[in-house]
């Protein structure tokens, strides 16, 4: 990172670093001997890595080229010897440093506190605690951040719309589009092997038609309060089978490989538009 570039992005780097370093603190310190402990240490391993995702796009990613058109900065900044798609292109390098080692250092903070508190031997690999996965989005919030700075120009919108943008595309990817990035597996009239993860589950009738859990259940349990009661009910209503569809513990590592990829190439795929965006304005200039 060169001196100026520092000079200007040192206070959130180190603002950043100073939380990371906190958290690491507090959950390391943690004993996890008590159920409320074990809780709290849950929940800050379920919303702490997606929340530095989120800080990062929101204080790193927007304000860098907004900050230059609120402050009117861009008019001596970028110039025929300094263009500005080379100054974009410097100050996300320069920032790429520091960011892929806070993120290093949250994964291992991540993984240390899921070791205490199921044990290394006994866990298996966690899902987003992966860390080309985890990189991979941190970058992409980074670089969506860039560009709605881009394009909305304000520091105070870009981060708010940046907010909004990443939340609901970590939402939509997460628990939505994950389980269906690879065909999942259908199991018939089993239960679910540990491990895997829940795609979708219902019952089939004679003719292969699926019906949902809920809709079954609710179909029978008017008729039969007894739980026990509830099987021969949905023979008489034509269903034969129960139906659960996962993805396979051993599928799992490609499904987070697919899910990675996708990240690295939207990430790819912002700093392009960003970048020619910015070209764009700059030949009209």
């Amino acid at each position: 990172m060169t001196w100026l570039s520092w000079r200007i992005e040192r206070a959130k780097v180190l603002a950043a670093a100073a939380l990371v370093l906190i958290a690491a603190a507090v959950l390391l310190s943690l004993k996890m001997d008590g159920p409320v402990l074990v809780m709290g240490g849950r929940i800050a391993l379920t919303l702490g890595p997606p929340a530095f995702a989120a800080v990062v796009a929101m204080f790193w990613g927007a304000p860098l080229v907004a900050r230059e058109y609120e402050q009117r900065t861009y008019l001596f900044l970028w110039s025929g010897d300094r263009p500005v798609t080379r100054w974009l292109a410097l100050r996300v390098a320069h920032l790429l440093l520091p960011l892929v080692v806070l993120t290093f250092v949250v994964n291992i903070v991540a993984n240390l506190t899921l070791d205490r508190m199921l044990g290394s031997a006994t866990r298996g690999p966690a899902y987003d605690l992966w860390l080309p996965l985890e990189l991979a989005t941190v970058v992409a919030g980074f670089a969506l951040g860039v560009l709605v700075g881009v394009l909305a120009r304000n520091v105070v919108l870009s981060m708010g719309i940046t907010l909004i943008a990443y939340t609901a595309l970590r939402f939509l990817v997460g628990l939505v589009a994950r389980p269906y990035l690879l065909p999942p597996v259908r199991l018939l009239d089993k239960v679910q092997p540990v491990g895997s993860m829940f795609v979708a589950g219902g019952y089939l009738d004679r003719d292969g038609n699926e019906l949902t859990a809920s809709a079954g259940q609710l179909m029978c349990i008017g008729q039969h309060p007894a739980i026990a009661a509830q099987d021969p009910c949905l023979v008489a209503h034509g269903i034969t089978h129960s139906f659960l569809d996962i993805q396979p513990v051993d599928r799992l590592p490609d499904l987070r490989l697919v899910e990675f990829g996708g990240y690295a190439a939207l990430a790819v795929v912002l700093f392009a538009v960003a970048w020619l965006v910015l070209r764009r304005r700059e030949i009209r200039r």
